[in-house]
């Protein structure tokens, strides 16, 4: 059954997100997942929704989420203290 990840955070710089986001596609495609998607609401409000085969896959890919949160953290592209992840499985799809 698939499952997701969704992370809500604050993005104080929301184009060096993406940047650094973007710097590590080669590593974010040789995970294991269906889709990530950063998407940026307004104000600096984000979330990156990424959707996973199965739970084996989501937990095998959370070291590379964790490097990929660190590096936009170090970076001061999100505020890490507004970092706030969440994950649940699909009950129904239309």
């Amino acid at each position: 059954m698939a499952v997701y990840r969704i992370t809500r955070f604050k993005a104080l710089d929301v184009e060096k997100a993406a940047e650094i986001g973007e710097s590590m596609r080669d590593m974010l495609e040789n995970i294991d997942s269906e889709f990530i998607d950063m998407v940026s609401y307004g104000n600096g409000d984000c979330v990156v929704v990424a959707k996973y085969p199965d739970q084996a896959a989501m937990d095998a890919a959370t070291d590379t989420a964790k490097m990929a949160f660190g590096k936009m953290i170090e970076a001061g592209a999100v505020d890490g203290s507004s970092v706030k992840p969440e994950t649940g499985e699909v009950l129904m799809s239309f």
